[in-house]
């Protein structure tokens, strides 16, 4: 099962649409959690560290044998969420950084 964390329940459907596509059958877990994308503009990113571990820590001890972080404002936490916890953590927008990266001189 992967475990999807997201900021914001429009990231529902998106997904399962793409495992329709790609991977039928995966089991997706999505943990929908808007007050995080919400504390972290208002106080920072560091404001929701605590709560992110904790969703990370759930998922995993839920079954989760990995974790998607969706949402960029908050996916520095998710990876660093990862230590301890048995399961990758990773974020949906580190390929697309590396892509544009790769692509020109410009980012």
């Amino acid at each position: 099962m992967l475990a999807l964390l997201h900021t914001s329940p429009v990231h529902v459907p998106v997904f399962d649409a793409l495992r329709d596509e790609h991977h039928p059958g995966l089991e997706l877990r999505h943990v929908v959690v808007e007050e995080l994308l919400d504390r972290a503009r208002a106080a920072g990113p560091g404001a929701v560290a605590d709560d992110v571990r904790r969703r990370v820590r759930e998922a995993a001890d839920g079954g989760a044998r990995a974790v998607l972080c969706t949402c960029s404002t908050i996916g520095d936490l998710a990876e660093r969420a990862a230590d301890g916890v048995g399961v990758p953590v990773l974020r949906v927008d580190r390929p697309m950084a590396g892509a544009a990266v790769a692509a020109g001189p410009r980012v």
